[in-house]
């Protein structure tokens, strides 16, 4: 503290010597001044901290901020845009797999930057070199799974040794098998073109609603190759447009098959009309005889019992596939166990319903004395059996085409 004060007290000494001093004497002041204070040996200062200083002086760190990463639910996604392209991998320069079209459903498990993590589309098929395949087990680790059966196609995934898969030999290029895709196979399609629609589950539901509305146009496709042969009399096509119309009025989240309905529909009207066409003007010049036509229209005479119950399967299936379709898809046997908790019991005489009309109800009819009570059929019972015989039938309603009476469905006879 000395030193200090020393020092100082030459510091002041200096200034006053400057400031006062007196001709020659001023310089050697100031050179004594200097001189002391080059003796004082200065210390430097030191402080001793506080805790308070302490924690002033530390160096602030600023805390990184906590990122959780939220488990992804995964969902049903639907696409909102035409021809919107599902990659291999989650960059705009990965290869396109295919294109989806609008409305196109998907199950999205994930997501990686600005794409989502799908379910490979239902159909997909991928690829593996049948060198790693012996009898249908793979040999070999990480064998590649591509999407295209080229060396030069992308990975899609990997399969190891004792991997069994199932699949045929390519039409492509025979040295690759034909696979479904490995389980946690993953596309990539951008999240700007998906909205959620539901949970993972919906996408399982609409599938089988989609495949409900698939069969019903293909019966619906089968049924007018086989009335397309028959002459005109012998036409019947309204359970044909039933089945077309189903599609159409039930069902409205698959735009393409209702727009495929709409278009068969339009074609089946106009053959069927240019066909009416013809036979009428082939009648009128007498091109046709009336007991050809009577003939005609007596040619399912000819069928036995089975093939007469046979018939009517195409009418049921649309019936059934209609109603499966809202009820998650559940079996025949459950649909038909639901028609018997709406069932009523009829009682009448049985006879054969042979009248020379187009687009019947049904191929028996039960009366009660001479009163009809309906008009039935089945592809349970055979109803031949019964002709003549008073007996009481389960039954459950079905269209009458817009006939006279009520038309049923025979379940069992008691």
């Amino acid at each position: 503290m000395s030193k200090r004060l020393s020092y100082l007290t030459a510091f002041f000494g200096l200034c006053l010597a400057s400031a006062y001093g007196d001709g020659g004497n001023s310089e050697t002041a100031a050179v004594e001044v200097v001189s002391a204070i080059e003796a004082v040996e200065i210390q430097p200062l030191e402080l001793t901290p506080t805790s308070a200083t302490e924690e002033a002086l530390a160096p602030t760190t600023i805390a990184a901020p906590v990122v959780v990463e939220q488990p992804f639910s995964p969902f049903t996604g639907k696409i909102k845009r035409q021809k919107v392209r599902l990659r291999a991998n989650a960059d705009l320069e990965s290869p396109i797999v295919r294109e989806l079209h609008k409305g196109e459903m998907l199950v999205v498990n994930g997501k990686k930057g600005d794409f989502y993590a799908v379910d490979p589309p239902s159909g997909t098929k991928a690829y593996v070199f049948r060198s790693f395949v012996l009898d249908g087990v793979v040999e070999g680790n990480r064998v590649n799974v591509r999407f295209a059966p080229s060396l030069e196609a992308p990975v899609i995934g990997h399969l190891n040794s004792g991997d069994r898969i199932q699949g045929q030999i390519s039409s492509l290029n025979n040295k690759w098998y034909e696979i479904t895709p490995p389980p946690g196979t993953r596309f990539y399609v951008a999240k700007e073109f998906v909205e959620s629609i539901g949970g993972p589950e919906l996408k399982v539901q609409l599938d089988k609603r989609r495949n409900a509305a698939e069969q019903l146009l293909d019966a619906a496709t089968l049924l007018t190759q086989v009335e397309m042969k028959k002459s005109f009399p012998q036409m019947e096509i309204d359970q044909i447009k039933n089945k077309y119309q189903t599609v159409m009025s039930d069902f409205n989240e698959f735009p393409d098959l209702v727009d495929k309905a709409k278009e068969a529909f339009n074609v089946l009207q106009e053959e069927y009309t240019q066909r009416k066409i013809a036979f009428l003007e082939d009648k009128a010049e007498g091109k046709i005889p009336a007991e050809e036509e009577k003939a005609l229209s007596f040619t399912e005479l000819a069928l036995n019992p089975t093939d007469r119950m046979k018939m009517w399967e195409p009418v049921e299936e649309s019936i059934y596939l209609a109603w499966a379709s809202r009820n998650e898809d559940r079996s025949l046997d459950e649909f038909y166990a639901d028609q018997r908790q709406n069932a009523v019991k009829i009682t009448g005489f049985v006879e054969a319903y042979t009248a020379p009309v187009k687009n019947k109800p049904a191929d028996h009819i039960v009366k009660n004395g001479d009163l009809p009570m309906g008009y039935v059929y089945s592809t349970q019972v055979n109803l031949q059996e019964y002709a003549g015989k008073k007996v009481t039938l389960l039954v459950t309603p079905r269209s009458n085409n817009n006939f006279a009476f009520p038309a049923y469905f025979v379940l069992s006879v008691e």
